[in-house]
């Protein structure tokens, strides 16, 4: 796959992000309703899936550490809401955690073929792994981007923070 393509091709760090609005598993959004503060935009390839699973549960975990530290998180896949808001039911069902952030039902991709999210090479119908970090003025700061099959790594445990620097 050519990564480089696929990531100069839609956007790039230094740019101003694509504005979009979606629906969301916590209803409409903007991309400028996080104006004033970070965020970390990240896809995933399918719900109910169990490495997509234990994503969602990890950032669950983190966000109250990131929202310490002025930071949103905004998860997005091709699936639809119903689907999303199934599977987050189905996470609180069989652990009792609630999903604490939105994920954008972005059915027909149009918010993942602007953000380059799709890679017709892997497949047409699923994003591949994606992490935008975009700062408090729009601005794209850093974009990960990785193959379905790896899964992203969390090297701290975030149920425990008392407070940013104990994280």
């Amino acid at each position: 796959m050519d990564y480089e393509l696929m990531m100069n091709g839609n956007v790039k760090i230094g740019e101003k992000a694509p504005e979009f609005e979606a629906e969301t598993t916590f209803g409409k959004i903007k991309l400028e309703d996080y104006l004033g503060k970070w965020l970390i935009l990240f896809s995933h390839p399918g719900d109910f899936t169990p490495v997509c699973t234990t994503e969602m549960i990890a950032f669950t975990r983190a966000h109250e550490y990131f929202r310490r530290i002025n930071t949103e998180l905004l998860g997005l896949s091709v699936d639809s809401n119903a689907s999303h808001l199934a599977w987050v039911y189905d996470i609180y069902c069989r652990t009792g955690i609630q999903i604490s952030f939105p994920i954008i039902a972005d059915r027909n991709a149009k918010i993942a073929r602007k953000y380059g999210m799709i890679s017709s090479e892997v497949s047409t119908t699923e994003t591949v792994r994606n992490v935008y970090i975009i700062d408090d003025k729009g601005i794209i700061r850093a974009i990960f981007v990785y193959p379905l099959n790896i899964r992203k790594i969390y090297t701290r445990n975030f149920k425990n923070c008392s407070s940013i620097t104990s994280c």
